[in-house]
């Protein structure tokens, strides 16, 4: 099985780095959020994966859009 490094990434104004990561860690938690985009690398490959493309279903269980990271 290979191994992949996923990640999410958001632009937040805080006043340091540890309320940032806990107003990301509020925000990703959140069941209406819309953080459905990652970046997922294996050594072969790096993709963009949108869960939920349509935005219309924030489980991310609709058809996603994947797309080559250049």
């Amino acid at each position: 099985m290979p191994a992949y490094e996923v990640s999410w990434t958001i632009d937040l104004d805080a006043n340091g780095p540890v309320e940032a990561a806990r107003a990301a860690l509020a925000i990703h938690r959140d069941p209406s959020s819309w953080a459905t985009v990652f970046t997922v690398r294996s050594d072969t490959e790096a993709v963009t994966v949108d869960l939920d493309p349509e935005h219309t279903d924030p489980t991310g269980q609709g058809t996603p859009n994947v797309t080559l990271v250049a």
